[in-house]
């Protein structure tokens, strides 16, 4: 049976770094599905088709934002995914009787099916809202970002969560008059406000691809802002960074899915602990290493495993099931 499809984007009212993530992603499903993009207050036509929206957010409260005004009949399915899966401890402490009156609870009892993106979420998202929820693994558009490029001009792009005390020894290091290396790093964390998704993310992926080394760590590794995160899973800059041809080094996480996702050769070079024995192994893999091999390898396998598309056919197994 034909099916219509809607993307409602929050794209007009986010506009941090971190949401860009997530407009790439309703690119790549309006594109593969002909999904026609909708904003917040759209009304949509009466259909004889089934009408499935797809939703994707940082937070499920993105999610509640974007589906608080929706009818519940007015699609047949709604599909939500999220990036941050990460439910609030406060939320479990809430009695049933005032999770029956929330307007949180009731707008998200709206999603048909949810899709996070770490195993270990999938009970407590379905235990705490009484949805159906399924992992689905975070992905990347490595069809037109990824790629290898021969002219890598960085030598180390430090875009994303990673020790402090290392970002300032390899900046003393490697950004002085006199060196022959390039690091790169952002505070991109503290800004809240970028004017155009488009621009910021052309720029990301171009340094990216001209980037050697991207580092990556284990968020239990940088657990800094007040212990932000109880388990260990695997973050975005993973399969950016895959998909751009760097060769990824720092500390690899320590989830299970790890190995299932990222289980080639070198898919993370591994850092010692001292930070001082992190920069002195970072200029070792820059000087003795064959770093070009290890590069197109990860692009070649996140382009073989780990491309959005490949997600949204495993969510359309899912939701096509309930149809």
């Amino acid at each position: 049976m034909d099916n219509k499809f809607y993307v409602l984007s929050l794209r007009d009212i986010k506009k941090s770094p971190a949401f860009c993530c997530a407009v790439e992603f309703e690119d790549v499903i309006i594109e593969s599905l002909g999904a026609e993009l909708i904003k917040p207050g759209h009304i949509v036509e009466k259909s004889t088709y089934p009408r499935t929206l797809f939703v994707v957010g940082i937070s499920i409260y993105d999610i509640d934002q974007a589906i608080r005004s929706i009818k519940q009949d007015e699609f047949d399915q709604i599909c939500a995914y999220i990036f941050d899966a990460f439910a609030l401890p406060a939320e479990f402490k809430r009695p049933n009787w005032h999770k029956a009156i929330s307007s949180h609870h009731r707008t998200i009892r709206k999603i048909t099916h949810l899709f996070v993106p770490f195993r270990q979420s999938v009970a407590e998202f379905e235990r705490l809202y009484q949805i159906p929820v399924s992992y689905i693994p975070l992905g990347v558009d490595a069809v037109k970002h990824g790629g290898y490029d021969e002219n890598k001009i960085i030598d180390v792009n430090g875009y994303g969560r990673q020790p402090a005390t290392l970002e300032s020894l390899l900046s003393e290091r490697f950004n002085v008059r006199g060196s022959n290396r390039i690091y790169h790093h952002t505070n991109h964390a503290h800004t809240p406000i970028i004017h155009d998704v488009y621009t910021h993310r052309r720029l990301f992926w171009q340094q990216l691809r001209r980037s050697k080394i991207a580092l990556a760590f284990d968020p239990l590794h940088t657990n800094y802002k007040n212990g932000k995160f109880t388990f260990s899973f695997i973050g975005q800059r993973w399969f950016e960074s895959a998909a751009a041809g760097c060769v990824i080094v720092g500390k690899r996480p320590t989830c299970n899915e790890f190995d299932e996702l990222f289980g080639w050769e070198h898919s993370t070079i591994e850092l010692p602990d001292s930070v001082s024995d992190m920069a002195d192994t970072i200029n070792f893999l820059l000087n003795e290493w064959d770093l070009e091999t290890i590069g197109r390898r990860n692009n070649a396998e996140c382009l073989s495993r780990h491309d959005w598309r490949f997600r949204i056919d495993d969510m359309l197994k899912i939701i096509e099931a309930n149809l």
